[in-house]
């Protein structure tokens, strides 16, 4: 044979062989490649803040005893013994307000968690840096009657 029948035979073999139908892959590897769809149902978006859901949408009203500090509030009166407790503070204008359960004081979104027949009990539920929530609980007691004796 000479050279050119010899490179015209290889070349037409090389473009028979590369033209011919492929050999059949095996099912489950086609079936594992239709499989899988991405769905973004329940997953977060990763490009929205996660500051944004901290931040209240709409202005949140104040009440009159969320203007001042707990420790600026004092305990004038427990009533108990009754279905709903209450409980009266005077804030440093001298103005009354009574407490029940779930009443919101304090700047700090505090709430009234129990009442007592000595002391109002108060938590503060906030998240720290790394979005953990975190509770913090104040106790606002009468003062004893040795306490309040002047010489």
């Amino acid at each position: 044979m000479n050279k050119r029948a010899l490179s015209t035979f290889l070349i037409s073999s090389a473009l028979a062989v590369a033209c011919s139908d492929p050999p059949p892959m095996n099912e489950e590897l086609e079936a594992a490649e239709v499989a899988y769809s991405y769905t973004p149902v329940g997953k977060r978006d990763p490009f929205k803040s996660i500051f944004e859901d901290l931040t209240p949408s709409e202005p949140v009203k104040i009440t009159e005893l969320q203007r001042f500090q707990i420790d600026q509030l004092k305990i004038a009166a427990i009533i108990t013994g009754r279905a709903t407790p209450y409980a009266m503070v005077e804030d440093p204008t001298g103005k009354g307000h009574t407490l029940t359960r779930g009443t919101l004081i304090g700047k700090n979104y505090g709430r009234v968690a129990a009442i007592n027949p000595d002391c109002v009990v108060v938590k503060e539920e906030y998240r720290d840096y790394t979005g953990r929530k975190v509770t913090n609980e104040f106790s606002m007691c009468l003062p004893k009657p040795d306490d309040t004796k002047i010489d």
